[in-house]
C-alpha cells in the first residue's frame, strides 16, 4: 500500500475540490478568435517570474500552483512530472525566439518543454532526488504515479512527489484537437456532457494537481493497485473487443473487485469512446456492472489532458473517504447505449469501499488506478 499524504490541485475555473461534489462548472466562453467557443481555463493568479524571459510557461505555472496548496515538500524526495509538452506553450516559445539572445540559462530557451517543469519544481522546492518525466497523452498523470509508487515499493525513494500539468487552452492546442474531430462545437456551457445522447465531444480544460506519496496509509487516501496497457490499435479509436483496457483495469482491481463501490470513469464526451467505456464496465463488473456508481467529472472541469488522469485519482480518492459520488452535470438525456449506473446531475452517497479511476488516452495507452480510504 502506498499512502497519499497531502495533496493539491489548480482547479479550472477557481473551482474547489468541495465544488465538484456540490456539481459546480468552470466553463466559459472563450475569447471570439479561438477555434471553438466553450473552454474550461484556469481564471486564478498564477506565479509569473522567469529568469530569462520574464514570463513562466504556463504548464509550470499550474504546476507550481499545485504544489503550493499542497504544503511542504520534503527536499529528498523523488520527483515524478507527467505532463505532454505538444502545443503548450505557443506564447512562450514565441517569446523566446524573439530574446534568446537575454537568456543565461539553457532550461528557459528550451522552456516550453517538460525539463523546464521539472526543474522550476526542483529548484522552487530544492528537491535532491532522482526525477523523471512521463508523457502518455492523458494518462500521463495516473502513470507518473505509478512509476512513483514503483519507485517507494522497489525502496527506491522513500518519498516522492508526483505532479502533472496541462497547458493546451491555447489556439494552436484546439485548433489540432478540433481537427481530429475530438472537440465539442456547441456553444453553451453544457457543452461537456459525457453519457448524454446529445454528447458531440470533449471541452477542454487546464489545470495540475499534487501529490506526495510515501509507503504505507496514507493521511489523505491509499493507492492499492495499478494497471497498465497499450491497445495497440489506432491512435484516436479504441479496439471493439477492449481486451488490453480491461487488461488495465483487472491488474489494477487484483482480487478486489468486489470492493470496488466506485469509478471514476475517463468520461470524455466524445460519442464512440463513452460507448466503449460503458462495454468496459459490463465486461469488467458483470452483473455488478449496473449497480456500481459510475460519475465523470471531466462535465465540471473539462479534460484537462495529462493533468486530467491524476486530478481524477485525487477525486476518487476523496470520494471514497468521504462516501459521496460527485455528479457528472449535463447529463440530462441518458445514451440508451451507456445505461449503466451513472450519476447525475447530484452527488450521490457511496457504500464503504474502493473506487477505480481510470484513463483511456490517445496512443492507446490504457492506465487504471484503485484506491481506498
Amino acid at each position: 500500500m502506498i499512502g497519499v499524504q497531502a495533496y493539491g490541485l489548480c482547479l479550472p475555473g477557481g473551482l474547489s475540490i468541495d465544488d465538484l461534489f456540490m456539481g459546480q462548472s468552470a466553463l466559459v466562453r472563450l475569447p471570439d478568435d479561438y477555434p471553438v467557443v466553450i473552454g474550461a481555463p484556469v481564471t486564478e493568479s498564477l506565479p509569473t517570474l522567469d529568469k530569462c524571459f520574464g514570463i513562466q510557461p504556463r504548464a509550470a505555472q499550474l504546476a507550481l500552483s499545485a504544489v503550493e496548496r499542497l504544503g511542504d515538500v520534503p527536499a529528498d524526495c523523488g520527483l515524478v512530472l507527467g505532463m505532454s509538452s505538444l502545443f503548450s506553450e505557443p506564447e512562450y516559445l514565441a517569446h523566446a525566439m524573439v530574446h534568446r539572445n537575454d537568456c543565461q540559462r539553457m532550461s528557459e530557451v528550451l522552456g516550453f518543454g517538460g525539463d523546464h517543469v521539472l526543474h522550476e519544481l526542483a529548484d522552487t522546492w530544492r528537491i535532491t532526488g532522482p526525477r523523471l518525466r512521463v508523457d502518455s497523452a492523458c494518462a500521463s498523470g495516473a502513470d507518473a504515479l505509478i512509476v512513483a509508487c514503483e519507485w517507494i515499493r522497489h525502496d527506491y525513494v522513500d518519498r516522492c512527489l508526483v505532479v502533472a500539468s496541462a497547458a493546451m487552452l491555447n489556439p494552436i492546442g484546439l485548433a489540432v484537437f478540433k481537427n481530429l474531430k475530438a472537440l465539442s462545437t456547441d456553444d453553451d456551457l453544457g457543452a461537456s456532457r459525457p453519457f448524454d445522447r446529445r454528447r458531440k465531444g470533449f471541452v477542454m480544460g487546464e489545470g495540475a494537481a499534487a501529490v506526495l506519496l510515501e509507503r504505507g496509509q496514507g493521511a489523505c487516501f491509499s493507492v492499492q493497485g495499478w494497471g497498465q496497457s497499450m491497445n495497440g490499435y489506432k491512435f484516436t479509436d479504441m479496439p471493439e473487443d477492449l481486451s488490453a483496457m480491461s487488461d488495465a483495469v483487472r491488474q489494477a482491481m487484483g482480487m478486489g473487485l468486489d470492493q470496488v463501490t466506485y469509478v471514476s470513469a475517463h468520461g470524455t464526451g466524445t460519442p464512440s469512446n463513452d460507448r466503449a467505456e460503458t462495454m468496459l464496465h459490463r465486461l469488467v463488473f458483470g452483473k455488478r456492472a449496473i449497480h456500481v456508481p459510475i460519475s465523470a467529472i471531466k462535465s465540471m472541469t473539462g479534460h484537462c489532458l495529462g493533468a486530467s488522469s491524476l486530478i481524477e485519482i485525487v477525486v476518487a480518492g476523496e470520494s471514497v473517504k468521504r462516501q459521496m459520488a460527485p455528479p457528472t452535470i449535463n447529463l440530462d438525456v441518458p445514451d440508451p447505449a451507456c445505461d449503466l449506473n451513472y450519476v447525475a446531475r447530484h452527488a450521490i452517497p457511496l457504500n464503504p469501499g474502493f473506487a477505480l479511476s481510470q484513463s483511456f488516452a490517445f496512443g492507446g495507452h490504457n492506465v487504471a488506478v484503485m484506491v481506498s480510504p
